[in-house]
């Protein structure tokens, strides 16, 4: 059944995204020093850069995900039951990504982490891409603006879903070969939007 009531898909998406880059942060412990020993932690602050180095990497990946889901939202008239399920299996694998994004940074050499990892996102990613997929099929895009959700859904979305998905395999070859996967879609998101203009 066709419903118009967006308003409430969108505020709890937003609120799904914004808890869980929150909790992002929480798996930054401050270091504990003992008295005396303050001047240690410019040392232990160091050893916190691969942990903040995770942080930003999530930090920027689930807000490069709110923006596209956002943008996606804003040019929708309506919704039906496929889409709130669709968006509410999307919102799941975001709410992981804090959970991933520990594992990668307390287990950064272990292959399994790397692949979690990636899978989280290489699947959000695709559930997304179906969400595009149904609403263009479903009509429930505004008539003005068929054309503005492809970006979100045609052949970049997928080439940055396959990226994150393949960096899964990648990561039983090589970690950090995964992570500078990561990195690429990141990096290479503009500029492929621009060729694809």
């Amino acid at each position: 059944m066709e419903r118009t009531d967006l308003g409430r898909i969108v505020a709890f998406s937003d609120g799904v995204m914004a808890v869980a880059i929150t909790l992002l942060v929480l798996n930054i412990d401050v270091p504990h020093l003992p008295s005396g020993r303050e001047d240690e932690l410019d040392d232990e602050l160091f050893d916190l850069l691969p942990s903040l180095a995770a942080y930003a990497l999530a930090f920027a990946l689930v807000g490069r995900y709110w923006v596209i889901h956002h943008g996606f939202f804003e040019r929708l008239r309506a919704f039906d039951g496929t889409l709130m399920t669709l968006n509410l299996v999307f919102l799941a694998l975001i709410a992981l990504m804090p959970f991933s994004t520990e594992l990668v940074d307390r287990y950064s050499d272990e292959p399994i982490s790397a692949a979690v990892f990636g899978a989280t996102l290489g699947l959000a990613a695709l559930v997304h891409l179906r969400m595009v997929r149904h609403v263009l099929t479903r009509e429930f895009v505004r008539p003005h603006e068929r054309g503005v959700p492809e970006p979100f859904g045609g052949a970049i979305a997928l080439t940055l879903a396959v990226v994150f998905l393949l960096s899964v395999p990648a990561a039983f070859l090589s970690t950090l070969l995964a992570k500078l996967m990561w990195l690429s879609t990141i990096v290479l998101r503009y500029p492929l939007r621009r060729l694809a203009r």
